[in-house]
């Protein structure tokens, strides 16, 4: 299969008949049985050495049961946030480390600050902001915001206009949730667009109210909504299928619009030293990356010369590490790529690419996708997995499988 990866990559015209016919998915129903009583017994090592995990051959018999898998953030080196992904409606935060898994049914959602310190908790009465929370979530608190007092504000600045005010369970259409600024701000996406929460503010980044106005729009639904805020805390990047890419100065209070290299705008990250926006648009399963030097953006929003960093991924989630940025696709595919485009290596889970975050030593990479799989990746390893596919030398540590109406289970 690399042998066969690494042709296409030459530009080779492959035949996809060359592959031999994968008679996995016969045996799939016995696996998943073998999965869930290898987690009763504790015999996960044995589990993995003789049956190494894979997420297609489940898909035949299985689909129904999975779903979006949201990696949120490392507590330390070992200990992560997931959740199950957007518009679940009994959704669950959980953490996770080596030793097992805790769940917290009292939160729904989950989302981290830009810098990992903080985290934003919500749930159907508030959310709260915890600094540095431990593996129960207690910490610091900086903040509580009631969804009472969000709706209420939202509602004065535009009654008329269906909106997040209107939800009766606000927090199961949460996409993204990103506290910055010591807890003063949280930046929230929703299916009911995308707001600035600022301690008795808030505010509409998208869409545009005088949009709305200025085309009779009843109601604030975006699709592909996504938002980024730099570590720095001045920027704000975020758009939807029907925008631009958008970029806040909050230094400034001045909002660019920069046109999109493919169709449609789909995901935003900065790089860590606040220096760099890379924008995604999409097209079908395919798309466009481009980077963005956020000191020359100014006057200069027209350009349609940003450098394009990848040309082929659809990215529904990035993040950086020491050899550049980590781009998941639509394919299931990771790409690494450099500041100058060029790619460092790719590495196949199996299914589309929902949410990445890393260690922060670097070691490793959590990986969320729509297959109800949470990966956790060896960035330092010498040698790929037996059955990766992929160029670089990644090796899959473990997973976990969260599915609706089981148990998590570790694989």
């Amino acid at each position: 299969m690399n042998a066969f990866v690494r042709r296409g990559m030459a530009g080779e015209q492959l035949d996809e008949t060359e592959l031999a016919e994968d008679a996995r998915a016969q045996i799939s129903t016995e696996v998943w049985e073998m999965v869930k009583q290898a987690n009763l017994q504790g015999d996960l090592e044995r589990l993995r050495l003789e049956l190494p995990a894979a997420t297609w051959p489940l898909n035949e018999h299985f689909q129904s049961y999975m779903q979006a898998i949201r990696v949120v953030g490392y507590l330390n080196e070992n200990t992560f946030v997931f959740s199950p992904g957007a518009y679940t409606e009994k959704g669950c935060v959980y953490t996770a480390d080596g030793h097992g898994w805790l769940s917290f049914s009292q939160y729904t959602f989950a989302g981290c600050s830009p810098d990992g310190t903080d985290y934003a908790l919500a749930g159907p009465e508030t959310i709260r902001v915890i600094r540095q929370p431990d593996r129960l979530l207690e910490g610091q608190e900086l903040a509580v915001y009631r969804w009472e007092d969000i709706q209420s504000r939202i509602q004065q600045a535009m009654p008329r206009i269906e909106s997040l005010a209107d939800c009766e369970h606000p927090e199961r259409t949460l996409e993204g949730l990103i506290p910055f600024n010591e807890g003063k701000s949280v930046l929230i996406f929703s299916n009911y667009g995308i707001y600035l929460v600022e301690e008795d503010q808030v505010s509409l980044l998208h869409p545009d109210l005088a949009e709305i106005e200025e085309y009779e729009l009843e109601d604030t639904q975006i699709d592909m909504g996504h938002a980024a805020v730099s570590r720095d805390g001045r920027w704000i990047a975020y758009g939807s299928q029907v925008s631009n890419h958008m970029l806040l100065d909050r230094e400034r209070s001045k909002t660019y619009s920069l046109y999109p290299e493919s169709s449609y705008p789909h995901h935003a990250v900065f790089t860590a030293d606040s220096m760099n926006v890379w924008f995604n648009a999409c097209h079908f399963y395919n798309g466009a990356t481009i980077q963005v030097k956020l000191e020359t953006v100014d006057g200069n929003e027209r350009n349609e010369d940003w450098p394009v960093m990848d040309e082929n991924a659809r990215v529904y989630a990035a993040v950086e590490i020491n050899s550049g940025m980590v781009l998941g696709d639509a394919y299931g595919y990771l790409y690494c790529v450099n500041g100058d485009g060029q790619e460092v290596w790719r590495h196949f889970v199996g299914s589309t690419i929902y949410s990445l975050i890393v260690s922060p030593d670097q070691s490793k990479l959590a990986v969320g996708t729509f297959g109800g799989m949470l990966h956790i990746l060896d960035l330092h390893s010498g040698k790929m997995d037996e059955y990766g596919i992929g160029t670089g030398t990644l090796r899959e540590l473990e997973r976990y499988v969260l599915w609706r109406g089981e148990e998590p289970v570790r694989w």
